[in-house]
């Protein structure tokens, strides 16, 4: 839910921060202002905001509160610590703070290059479902000199211009991850627009340019990269092309970046990892598969009930289909779905599960799992055969990091 300025003051501490932030802001206040931290002194600082006369200084004051709040969240915290690691005081500072809307908030107002990090690194988790990973081959150090990082920028200006005309000025950011990872931050201009808007009390178009964001995340360790960028797949090629090219220093072939076609045939027999057992898992199932016919005219999705009671859905179409069973008639398996169930808590019926999904053109969900368990998933899928030891990100390095959120079977079905 988007938290508004007023939500962020009813939840932050009437402290310095705040007083700091409000005052640099251009704010007055009357010398026998009661600055107590109770709800009272909040709800006050709400009404003398709303109804400060000059309309530039309130309009700063509510935009910064906006800002701040988009770390205000669990995955914002753990951006948070991240950007900060290799800062103690900073890093002392936000473990006092009382929750993660006030962690954000001081950071914003105290270290606003660590929150523009941590923005950073809270936008790829974000959107990592929408990101494409290619296996470069190349496990060397990025580059960080002057020279690489403008190289790199050239490059990507040259691609804009050519195919939208635009893209003139290009920013980027190297940052070093606490997994182990650099994250490679790019912002270029966009094509001018006149957009209608108001300046104060006034209604007026305003040009501006809005900004391409853009992130590739690599593992020197696997030689893998993660790109998210807006476009199809000549974008995502174009960028892991020019961070190979110029903060790698090796000239990648194509064929190389595009994204790894996965072998799914291995779940026609179901899911079996013996270490999963060894890691707390008492069930594991084939949830969901997709398959293509051999001529690729008809696609068929099976799935498996909760009355199935974790049968695996590749033995029910056996059963279903004892004479036509397209498992056995060389049909491709496209995707899938596998659940891991845990044993059910003391008192409970319903075993929490994990749900992983997988499909042939390289897709997974892994991103939603804390560092630990996506570690261990992605090492069930490298000894069934789907993913290869190089195709992984992360190193298998544990993290520090929140227990993933684990759901019901029958929240699962509700929600296909």
């Amino acid at each position: 839910m988007k938290l508004t300025y007023a939500d962020a003051l009813l939840n932050l501490p009437v402290d310095a921060t705040l007083r700091t932030y409000l005052q640099n802001q251009g704010m007055v206040f009357p010398p026998d202002f009661d600055w107590t931290d109770d709800p009272a002194t909040s709800n006050r600082l709400i009404e003398a905001i709303q109804t400060y006369p000059d309309i530039g200084v309130r309009d700063k004051v509510v935009a910064g509160l906006h800002v701040s709040t988009q770390l205000a969240h669990p995955r914002g915290k753990q951006a948070m610590f991240q950007a900060t690691s290799a800062n103690g005081a900073a890093l002392v500072s936000l473990i006092g703070c009382q929750s993660d809307i006030h962690r954000a908030f001081w950071l914003f107002v105290h270290h606003m290059d660590l929150f523009e990090q941590a923005a950073e690194m809270e936008y790829v988790d974000s959107h990592t479902q929408h990101a494409q990973q290619h296996d470069l081959g190349i496990k060397v150090t990025v580059r960080r000199d002057p020279a690489s990082m403008a190289a790199f920028g050239d490059a990507i200006k040259g691609f804009y211009q050519k195919e939208l005309g635009c893209g003139e000025v290009c920013v980027a950011h190297l940052l070093d991850r606490t997994q182990g990872t650099q994250l490679v931050t790019v912002h270029a201009k966009d094509l001018a627009m006149m957009r209608l808007e108001f300046d104060g009390t006034t209604l007026q178009r305003r040009v501006g340019s809005p900004n391409i964001h853009m992130t590739l995340e690599y593992s020197d360790a696997t030689g893998v990269v993660r790109t998210l960028i807006r476009g199809g797949a000549k974008y995502h090629e174009m960028l892991a092309h020019a961070f190979a090219l110029h903060l790698l220093g090796v000239d990648v072939a194509a064929q190389r970046i595009k994204p790894p076609t996965l072998d799914l045939s291995t779940l026609k027999l179901g899911f079996q990892v013996p270490q999963a057992a060894a890691d707390g898992f008492v069930s594991l199932q084939v949830k969901s598969i997709t398959l293509m016919s051999p001529d690729t005219h008809l696609k068929a999705e099976f799935t498996a009930m909760a009355s199935s009671q974790h049968e695996c859905v590749t033995e029910l179409i056996a059963e279903k289909f004892e004479h036509d069973n397209p498992l056995a008639r060389h049909w491709l398996v496209t995707a899938a779905t596998i659940n891991l169930y845990y044993a059910p808590p003391p008192g409970k019926q319903r075993s929490p599960v994990v749900t992983v999904e997988v499909t042939r053109r390289g897709r997974l969900n892994l991103h939603k799992f804390d560092e630990k368990l996506r570690a261990q998933l992605e090492g069930y899928l490298v000894q069934i055969g789907i993913l290869q030891e190089k195709q992984t990100l992360s190193a298998q390095a544990d993290m520090a990091g929140e227990r993933p959120e684990l759901v019901d079977e029958r929240a699962i079905e509700q929600g296909q």
